[in-house]
């Protein structure tokens, strides 16, 4: 027990009485940790811009049995600039909710933490379309969680060929593993998840896709994210009204 200091982003906030919030917050060599922030709501506190969804702080907390109290929080940024646009707004919130619900717990999570401030970062600074920015980070995403082989087909590893995507098993495979009715890969989206995969940092946010390109990359992903990961967010969908 006593005060300690975390560095990370807020991916989920709950209200915790009339004034008071919960915090989920991915932080910097521990991963998740949930905070109580008491007064947080209130107009007047000092805690208030930096308990915000995507806020990125220098979190200092008290140490309970079993739990943090949120004491000081110093906002590195708060990526404000998403809010003022629904279409990259709507992209975030799913995001966050999307490392909220399959991030496991109790693990420190630091490329998962970077990975989300580069996308966050290029969904406020940048043109990119919104969707995209989220299809690259679900590719990167699935990699980094050992989900997704860069090597091809996921039987011979074969990557140059054109590869299918069969939707009943979720996985690429090159044509001569395939069971029947793959999905054949367009060129760009095959081109695209090699790249993805085989670079760091902010650099895998530097292409652009055509429509046709992006809606199959979207269809792959929905169904891989499914099978692999256990998961359907009804945030994924909702940009695609606006």
């Amino acid at each position: 027990m006593g005060v300690v200091h975390f560095r990370g982003i807020v991916i989920q906030e709950n209200q915790n009485g009339e004034s008071s919030k919960r915090l989920l917050v991915l932080a910097k060599g521990v991963g998740r940790v949930t905070f109580t922030a008491r007064g947080a709501k209130n107009t007047k506190s000092k805690l208030l811009s930096a308990t915000q969804l995507f806020s990125y702080c220098d979190f200092q907390a008290y140490e309970g049995r079993g739990f943090y109290s949120l004491t000081q929080a110093d906002l590195i940024e708060s990526f404000f600039g998403i809010r003022m646009d629904m279409e990259k707004l709507a992209e975030a919130v799913y995001l966050t909710e999307l490392v909220e619900k399959t991030c496991p717990a109790g693990m420190e999570q630091d490329e998962t933490l970077r990975l989300l401030l580069y996308a966050l970062t290029v969904l406020e600074k940048t043109t990119m379309p919104p969707r995209l920015v989220s299809r690259i980070f679900e590719v990167k995403y699935l990699q980094l969680s050992g989900l997704l082989s860069d090597e091809g087909c996921m039987v011979c590893g074969e990557g140059t060929a054109p590869l299918f995507f069969n939707e009943s098993r979720s996985e690429f495979l090159c044509k001569k593993h395939c069971f029947g009715g793959e999905l054949l890969l367009l060129g760009a989206v095959q081109r695209a998840v090699a790249y993805i995969a085989e670079r760091e940092g902010r650099q895998i946010f530097s292409f652009t896709l055509s429509e046709e390109a992006l809606a199959q990359l979207d269809h792959i992903l929905r169904r891989y994210l499914e099978v692999h990961m256990g998961v359907r967010l009804k945030s994924r969908e909702f940009s695609k009204g606006l």
